[in-house]
């Protein structure tokens, strides 16, 4: 915990939050990774320190694969040593990558994955970013493929307090965003109230 203080901190705007996700918030961001069918390739987007990724690694099976893509150096170091590495030690079933890098430089196969979860902190981003990340997510799925990414709720309402008008401008442009990829894309959305702060998790589904 220390230590992620210590690199959010410095981090805000890549990291954008000072507390890893609960255990209750990393299950349902890791839903569609658990209940997919084996053999699955999994895909995992800003893992931070890993709570989400400890879930998804217990679900895996013999012919599984997980890619997991963290820009932080550090959050890879972390990532490998107290959670990939032991894993692995274990001698458990599924191959898992770990990438240091932006997602949109990860040389990944597109239309190759039956599920990704993403832990980015998109409002923390330009309007133009996210939908380019967004749409990177959405292109590596398979047909009927499903994305799970998650907000804070209210986070939006309060950065606009603070922020000046091209701030605001652009929040209102990803939250236009957001709601045009959830039309496209039978987008569903769950409020999960036991974590700080209370987030809602939101699923896409490649048509």
């Amino acid at each position: 915990m220390i230590q992620f203080l210590s690199i959010a901190f410095r981090n805000m705007k890549t990291v954008g939050t000072i507390c890893p996700s609960s255990p209750m918030l990393s299950r349902e961001l890791a839903e569609s990774a658990i209940t997919a069918t084996s053999p699955k390739r999994v895909l995992e987007v800003g893992p931070g320190t890993g709570p989400v990724t400890k879930e998804i690694l217990k679900s895996l099976r013999d012919g599984d694969v997980l890619d997991i893509v963290e820009l932080s150096t550090e959050f890879c170091t972390d990532l490998e040593a107290k959670v990939i590495g032991p894993w692995k030690a274990k001698g458990r079933p599924g191959q898992v990558t770990l990438h240091n890098a932006a997602i949109q430089d990860v040389p990944l196969e597109a239309g190759s994955y039956d599920c990704v979860v993403c832990g980015l902190p998109f409002n923390n981003f330009e309007h133009e970013l996210v939908e380019t990340i967004m749409l990177r997510l959405l292109d590596l799925l398979r047909p009927g493929g499903e994305l799970s990414y998650f907000c804070y709720l209210g986070a939006k309402a309060m950065k606009s307090t603070v922020l000046d008008g091209p701030g605001r401008d652009n929040l209102r442009a990803i939250a236009r965003l957001e709601d045009e990829l959830h039309l496209a894309h039978s987008g569903t959305r769950r409020v999960v109230l036991a974590n700080f702060p209370p987030a809602e998790v939101r699923r896409l589904r490649k048509p």
